[in-house]
């Protein structure tokens, strides 16, 4: 099997792929099963075009928290970004998915 070639659309091989993406600190209230406010919130910084919506399921859904000290929980959509598509990246590569180094690069920054 030959792997996909992956070209940049949104990002470009230099620089940070988060270039021009405006990021703002949001507080997410954590609510129970029963649709009532728990106890704590959650702070997480995200995409400033994001809703609230949007931001209160990363902070809910995919911010490790569970098991992991205070000092080393994820509060940043781009952790949590790195984390994903780092591991896909990784899993592609290891399957031969990618045609090359580049397009492995080029995947895990256009995610």
């Amino acid at each position: 099997m030959q792997g996909v070639e992956i070209r940049r659309r949104f990002t470009a091989t230099a620089g940070d792929p988060y270039d021009g993406i405006k990021f703002e600190r949001r507080v997410s209230e954590l609510k129970n099963t029963d649709g009532s406010e728990a106890s704590a919130s959650v702070e997480v910084t995200v995409p400033d075009s994001w809703s609230q919506v949007a931001s209160d399921i990363l902070a809910q859904k995919y911010i490790r928290q569970c098991g992991i000290p205070q000092t080393e929980r994820e509060h940043d959509a781009r952790q949590v970004f790195h984390r994903l598509a780092g591991c896909w990246q990784h899993w592609g590569e290891k399957s031969g998915y990618f045609a090359d180094k580049a397009s492995a690069e080029a995947f895990y920054d256009e995610v």
